[in-house]
């Protein structure tokens, strides 16, 4: 029997949270039913990743306005490779993959949406023409995966997704890369802390949607209160500049680092004593599952999307993003008790095994199986 092709399809070359997802997919599908490659901008980390895993990769640029000469090139692949489901993450990468499948209606369409990021924009044109645009879409697609139940019903509800042919697969990450981690003490030397430190960590990029300002707002008084406070900031972004000059003007640069984007994040998580999360709106965060698993306390966000991850004052602490008095409560609080801090993450150590790649794969195998099908 022929295995089945499938072509994962992204539109960035960096390595975020969709390329994440992609590449958990392509190294844990079975190798024996299905045969699977990924499409993404090419040149970057990204590209790297998927080559050192051997998965075959195509370099295709995917700008969001779309132009005739760069669908045709998805298209000379397609014609090339003749997969059988292309399965496309995140608006515009999903824009391309089912305007394929408008063309090519034996091509079976996948879409992962990976946060309805744009209702929460300013320009009320551009939220207008997206969801028109993932209105339109609908009808090009077999199988819509939503990452948590809050998307499935904001989709729904928005029409951008048929509720007959919906599933909500939350993402995976393997659970065992961080259990058990060893504080890496070099590390911490590197970064001039030292051991009685207390390391408060987040790991994201720098934009607006991230909210790294709460931080470091907090931390001009948390540092006055308690001195042994250092904060550890790794990513990077349009706004990285803009948070070391107020890290800078507030005097508090001594107690932070920017780490800037690493490859390797377990070496950071070994050495965090709390890992902080404010983002404003998400869709289902990597980084909050790995700090998770690798048994840390959490605070983030009081969030539709993140509640059905965490259970507050169980398996983290929620805050407010727009209240900074809030956060340094939080913060204060956990700092002043270690026996919650180790509470706080065993309950989520424990909370996070349900999204083992183990738990997770096999469903996206499910939703492959059955939209071939149809």
């Amino acid at each position: 029997m022929a295995k089945i092709k499938v072509l994962q399809l992204i539109d960035g070359g960096f390595l975020g949270g969709g390329q994440t997802n992609v590449l958990s997919i392509a190294k844990n599908l079975d190798k024996n039913i299905f045969d699977v490659s990924v499409a993404a901008m090419g040149g970057g980390k990204f590209e790297d990743e998927v080559i050192k895993n051997n998965i075959p990769f195509h370099s295709i640029e995917l700008p969001k306005l779309l132009r005739t000469k760069y669908l045709k090139n998805l298209e000379q692949i397609y014609l090339q490779e003749k997969f059988d489901i292309i399965h496309s993450h995140g608006g515009v990468a999903g824009f391309y993959g089912r305007i394929l499948k408008k063309h090519h209606t034996e091509l079976k369409a996948v879409h992962t949406i990976h946060g309805i990021h744009y209702i929460n924009s300013g320009n009320i044109i551009r939220r207008n023409v997206s969801k028109t645009i993932e209105q339109y879409l609908v009808q090009f697609t077999d199988r819509t995966i939503c990452e948590t139940y809050n998307d499935f019903l904001t989709a729904v509800k928005n029409k951008i997704a048929d509720v007959s042919k919906t599933d909500i697969i939350p993402n995976g990450i393997n659970i065992s890369r961080f259990a058990n981690l060893k504080k890496d003490s070099k590390l911490i030397q590197e970064l001039g802390f030292n051991e009685s430190n207390f390391i408060i960590g987040n790991i994201s990029r720098f934009d607006e949607q991230k909210n790294q300002k709460l931080i470091l707002q907090a931390a001009y008084y948390l540092i006055r209160k308690y001195p042994q406070m250092r904060f550890v900031f790794v990513g990077s972004g349009h706004y990285l500049q803009q948070m070391k000059d107020l890290a800078r003007d507030s005097n508090i640069e001594d107690y932070v680092v920017f780490a800037g984007e690493q490859e390797d994040l377990l070496p950071y998580y070994s050495i965090f004593d709390l890992f902080v999360f404010p983002t404003l709106w998400e869709g289902m965060p990597y980084v909050l599952l790995e700090a998770m698993a690798s048994r840390l306390p959490v605070i983030c966000s009081r969030l539709p999307n993140l509640l059905e991850v965490i259970k507050p004052d169980h398996s983290a602490f929620v805050i407010d993003p727009m209240d900074m008095d809030d956060l340094f409560r939080k913060v204060s609080a956990l700092y002043q008790s270690k026996e919650l801090r180790e509470e706080i993450a065993q309950n989520a150590m424990i909370e996070s095994t349900q999204y083992d790649e183990s738990e997770v794969i096999p469903k996206i195998e499910n939703v492959y199986k059955e939209v071939m099908k149809q």
